[in-house]
């Protein structure tokens, strides 16, 4: 008899890596900062006590996915190392779109909302625009939370990585007073 569950855990894995073979193969810098975001996602959830909704797995495997959508990004717009014209814009806006309906049937269609919401900001801010701010659930803000961080303190094509401790500390502080309010706010600066 097949163990059901074994299997799911196999497919899952095997996904995984086929997930991170087609980022590093479409863009060097998309793979480097989806690994990173997932390293800090699964970071907090394992040095926290809250419960965000994921356990530390699927914390990583999230953040492996919260670009997906960057697949049908030109490079030309990826690696840009100066501003974005607004067309530019347009098309960055739409890569968690593109990441959510890309995830649609497949066994990753659990993490579509976090694709989707991962750039909404508390305020109701952000992109996908016309999108409430309610719906960022503690799993959206874990993820966006972990993307920011790790934006801040990686390569960019338009600028250097922040490298000061101290700067790092407080920019890490900020992004968890932006996304988490109260004692939650304590899950991810401990």
């Amino acid at each position: 008899m097949i163990d059901k569950k074994a299997l799911d855990i196999a497919l899952e894995n095997n996904s995984l890596i086929l997930i991170q073979k087609i980022l590093y193969a479409r863009n060097l810098h998309l793979y480097r900062h989806s690994i990173l975001t997932a390293e800090i996602a699964w970071d907090i959830v394992v040095g926290s006590n809250k419960d965000f909704g994921f356990s530390a797995t699927q914390a990583y495997m999230a953040g492996m996915l919260h670009d997906v959508g960057k697949l049908f990004v030109q490079d030309r717009i990826l690696d840009k190392r100066h501003s974005l014209t607004e067309r530019e814009w347009e098309v960055m806006e739409n890569h968690p779109a593109w990441g959510h309906d890309y995830v649609q049937g497949t066994i990753f269609e659990p993490y579509g909302d976090v694709i989707l919401h991962h750039h909404k900001l508390p305020d109701g801010s952000g992109y996908p625009k016309g999108l409430a701010s309610e719906l960022l659930d503690d799993r959206i803000r874990l993820i966006a939370s972990a993307d920011k961080i790790a934006a801040f303190i990686e390569d960019r094509p338009y600028r250097r990585r922040i490298s000061h401790q101290a700067l790092i500390n407080r920019e890490v502080k900020a992004i968890a007073e932006l996304y988490f309010e109260g004692d939650k706010k304590e899950a991810i600066i401990d």
